[in-house]
């Protein structure tokens, strides 16, 4: 047991030299955790008694040749230091000792002072060196110190991560993905995905969700080639219609270093004149990359925009857009689109027609009722001419994109579980996509962002047979359940639900009844992002959870609200659960951080 014998606040008594030479390590009890104290080659030297890696106790390792050795994983230290010759199991704590009078003394606090600088930069190291554990480390070290600073905006535990130094984290993880990616990657969008969505986590969930894409960005960095960097054109201020007809070209004759200087040129422009040159590039071709290059082209704006420095953050994020703006495919090039049906011409006929609409568009008319029943029907030409026809009785654009966009978040709730797991991704890609486009015509609904709304809903329409047969949603099937009371109930609930696979079903009643109920809606977001990033999972279904919390803001009805999130909760359940790798290492770390004990005894 540890001698907790103290001559002061600042320093714990060990032993006597004899004594510790006698038995060359001994342990002692610092503020919150063991202190590993070791007599080699005629010093005393002391570190924290856990191991970094994952917490083994260090007084059973062995020293030699000034190397302490973890026998559980062979993780080596220096012991003058602490500095690890094993990267991936990170440096150990350092405590400073004293000899007075043949008696041995250890601070009962590291000799180095870890600040939130110190973590951010260990953060980037972990994610250079591909160390999740070091990445976990670092994230809860700095949430932690960042809610030490400022407690009246700290996290609570659903909710609210209210620290204003989010932006500055993530910034930062931004900065390293710029500098090692050529591409807007799958972490880059968990991060984007994840920075929405924080204002309604709770730390815990922040915590994990940053892991989530912090591990993804480093293994991306891992073996990539970096994007070498163009500069924007030096010149005279160029007018939007003069960089729009630039950027069609490069992007159409896939020039990518005329992409980059243009867009990069792009950065001078008013936020909506940007958004325009942007989006319209990237509806040249007709749903691009399957809906993920308008999602990409969304990310960036909105990472941008809560950035510290908004334009310096679209000098690193832009470029990253290129690869794919210039050599994703479109639908245009796709047979689907073409056959038995040809949906292509029309809609480039339709593109012409817009201005006009648009120009004596007031936008003040409500929507036809029946416009929903047409989305989801089986005429894609009837689809079209009742979307024109909405825009010409005045119907707003960002109307007629929330209900796509709507009509796509039903593909998914009503989606048949007859079909394979792998069909989730086509309702998934369209509703990823339609959000993305409301997003972008809320920013300027010019004609060329407003063409990607019938580009989206062609794509729902791709999807019709994956909701045959349709299924039906909990509202409809009348299904008379117990469940529990508190809202803290159902939502535990939930998460033991979605434990078991296949529980498509009941994990959309549960939800529909959390939130026919009337409970707040900002704990149901955290338990599923929780939900979400626990698994080891791909991207998809968080930019699903985004997407629709997103359009959780975009409507008032609560039935609607519903159907969006059983339309999530079906999606998450039918991908539940996995081996959860990355969850374990994020509670390691978590236990570490906290000083709990692991392996050792009390």
């Amino acid at each position: 047991m540890p001698d907790n014998t103290r001559e002061s606040d600042e320093k714990i008594r060990v032993a006597t030299l004899a004594e510790l030479k006698d038995k060359p390590v001994k342990l002692v009890r610092g503020d919150n955790h063991n202190i590993a104290v070791f007599y080699d080659e005629g010093e005393v030297f002391a570190v924290d008694n856990r191991c970094p890696h994952m917490g083994f106790p260090l007084d059973r390792g062995s020293v030699k040749d000034g190397i302490l050795t973890c026998h559980w994983h062979q993780a080596r230290f220096d012991l003058k230091s602490g500095c690890t010759f094993d990267l991936w199991a990170d440096d150990v704590l350092r405590f400073a000792t004293c000899i007075i009078e043949d008696e041995v003394y250890v601070s009962s606090r590291p000799d180095s002072v870890r600040t939130e600088a110190f973590y951010r930069q260990r953060l980037i190291q972990g994610m250079e060196q591909n160390v999740p554990l070091v990445q976990a480390k670092s994230l809860l070290a700095v949430l932690d110190l960042s809610q030490q600073r400022a407690p009246d905006q700290a996290a609570v535990d659903h909710g609210g991560n209210g620290s204003d130094d989010l932006g500055d984290l993530v910034s930062d993880i931004v900065s390293y993905a710029a500098r090692n990616l050529a591409t807007f990657s799958e972490g880059m969008t968990r991060l984007g995905c994840i920075s929405n969505l924080a204002p309604h986590l709770g730390r815990d969930t922040l915590y994990q969700g940053l892991l989530y894409a912090t591990r993804q960005i480093a293994n991306e960095t891992t073996l990539a080639v970096p994007h070498r960097k163009k500069d924007a054109l030096q010149g005279e201020v160029y007018d939007l219609a003069r960089l729009k007809a630039w950027l069609r070209q490069w992007v159409m004759t896939r020039h990518r270093d005329g992409t980059e200087r243009t867009l990069l040129t792009g950065i001078s422009l008013p936020s909506d004149a940007l958004s325009d040159l942007l989006f319209g590039a990237a509806s040249e071709r007709l749903y691009a990359d399957g809906g993920h290059l308008f999602e990409a082209c969304n990310k960036v704006l909105e990472m941008a925009a809560r950035d510290v420095t908004p334009a310096e953050a679209l000098q690193r994020l832009l470029p990253l857009l290129v690869e794919s703006l210039t050599q994703s495919g479109g639908m245009e090039e796709n047979t689907n689109w073409h056959h038995p049906i040809d949906i292509v011409s029309p809609i480039r006929e339709l593109d012409k027609r817009l201005p006009s609409l648009l120009a004596n568009n007031s936008g003040d008319a409500d929507i036809d009722p029946d416009l929903s029943s047409f989305l989801l029907g089986d005429d894609p030409l009837a689809i079209l001419r009742e979307l024109e026809k909405a825009l010409a009785g005045n119907v707003a654009p960002l109307t007629l994109a929330r209900e796509v966009s709507y009509a796509a978040a039903l593909r998914l709730a009503r989606f048949a579980t007859s079909n394979e797991v792998t069909d989730w991704f086509n309702p998934q890609h369209s509703y990823i996509h339609t959000n993305a486009v409301y997003q972008a015509v809320k920013r300027n609904p010019s004609p060329e962002v407003v063409r990607a709304i019938f580009q989206g809903a062609m794509s729902v329409y791709m999807d019709r047979f994956l909701n045959v047969p349709a299924a039906k949603l909990p509202s409809e099937r009348n299904v008379v359940g117990t469940f529990p009371k508190a809202p803290e109930d159902l939502l535990g609930l939930l998460l033991q639900t979605l434990d078991q696979r296949s529980n498509i079903d009941q994990v959309a009643e549960i939800t529909a009844h959390y939130i026919s109920s009337g409970h707040a809606m900002e704990q149901l977001i955290d338990t599923l992002v929780l939900a979400t990033v626990r698994e080891d999972l791909d991207f998809h279904s968080l930019q699903v959870l985004d997407a629709a919390v997103s359009q959780m803001q975009a409507w008032q009805d609560p039935t609607i609200i519903e159907n969006i999130f059983v339309g999530v909760v079906r999606n998450l359940a039918a991908h539940c659960p996995t081996r959860r790798a990355g969850q374990q290492t994020a509670k390691i770390a978590s236990k570490l951080q906290k000083g709990e004990l692991i392996f050792e005894e009390a």
